[in-house]
């Protein structure tokens, strides 16, 4: 943050601050790394979850600012450890770790605080630099509180600007992790799965019961499926959503009607699995090969595949069509619907809630 500084000593009292030693500079140091390490690891990993071709830049850009000033901050303290500065009256002293300078009240033009940190001493001939970040926060705060700020409502707004710059990033890159590992919000464009859900309904998909998906990053050589304790597998009648073998850019909601060793079989109009007529009330048409006759799926269901048909057997375009689904290409799990925006008038207010 830009700030620009007075120097006035009205009360004649001194004031010395002395730069972190010890744990406090380990401890400040640490949280600056980790920090960096978060940022380069979201500038990834966003870059992965949103589909904006700028966001390694953007990332890359917020990034190598935070890495400037992080070396900024190790120059300085290489520089300056063991040192303080002090305010008297009518001087300020600085006090590196090699030498020790004394500037004149009256030559002091004004001082600046800018966005790496520093505090800059400007004088009549020359400038001196100060790392302010290396102080404890209340020393920081006591510090720039000795000195008028030539520009208070200017300041507070910098102020201003800098808190909700960092806490938009801050939600944003938690939003797109809960939306990766959580819960993401799906809008229904076709009528595949009517009427269990309808053209327009807005929905919630949970990812935790299958085990959230660490999407592929760079150094990756897939994306890595996590199963942690507590997870189930895919079961029939689960709503899922995923993306089908060979289609990279959209996702598709189905129902999964078989898993891995059902024997799977079509005729009648309906479903057969394990020499029993699956009982769907859920279904609208017929279930028929019709449109698919080049893919038929009769027989066992392979290791690590599932099959998903659309509820509304005659418009779905489904595993008649793709074939077996792979269970790593499951995303997650239809949960909630809490609304439809095409019948904002006579919307079902019933249908509200969990999907089955």
């Amino acid at each position: 943050m830009l700030q620009f500084l007075r120097f006035t000593r009205a009360d004649g009292s001194e004031s010395a601050f002395s730069i972190l030693k010890g744990r406090d500079v380990l401890k400040f140091f640490t949280i600056r790394i980790l920090g960096l390490l978060a940022l380069a690891y979201s500038t990834v990993f966003l870059a992965v979850a949103i589909p904006y071709e700028g966001a390694y830049f953007i990332g890359g850009l917020i990034t190598s600012m935070f890495l400037v000033r992080v070396i900024n901050y190790a120059i300085k303290y290489g520089r300056y450890r063991g040192g303080r500065i002090a305010v008297h009256p009518s001087s300020l002293e600085i006090a590196s770790r090699d030498e020790t300078l004394t500037v004149n009240a009256d030559d002091i033009t004004y001082l600046e605080v800018n966005v790496l940190g520093n505090m800059l001493v400007r004088t009549k001939y020359d400038s001196l630099s100060f790392p302010l970040m290396l102080l404890a926060p209340a020393d920081r705060d006591a510090l720039i509180a000795l000195f008028q700020d030539m520009a208070p409502r200017r300041t507070e707004v910098y102020k201003k600007i800098w808190d909700f710059f960092d806490a938009v990033l801050v939600a944003f890159i938690l939003a797109m992790h809960i939306r990766q590992f959580i819960v993401q919000a799906y809008f229904i464009p076709t009528g595949s799965m009517e009427d269990t859900l309808q053209v327009g309904d807005h929905l919630l998909v949970e990812k935790l019961t299958y085990g959230p998906i660490v999407p592929q990053m760079i150094g990756m050589k897939q994306q890595v499926h996590l199963d942690c304790i507590g997870m189930r597998k895919v079961q029939r009648g689960d709503i899922i959503i995923f993306r089908p073998p060979n289609e990279e850019e959209k996702d598709f909601i189905k129902r999964c009607i078989a898993v891995e060793g059902d024997e799977y079989h079509i005729k009648d109009g309906a479903v057969w699995i394990n020499g029993a007529r699956l009982d769907e009330p859920y279904t609208k048409g017929i279930t028929s090969y019709r449109g698919f006759s080049d893919k038929k799926l009769e027989g066992i269901v392979p290791k690590g595949m599932v099959i998903a048909m659309g509820d509304n057997r005659e418009n779905s375009y489904d595993s008649r069509g793709f074939g077996f689904l792979p269970v790593e290409r499951i995303k997650g799990r239809a949960w909630v619907l809490y609304w439809n925006t095409r019948q904002i008038t006579g919307f079902d207010f019933s249908r509200i809630g969990l999907i089955r």
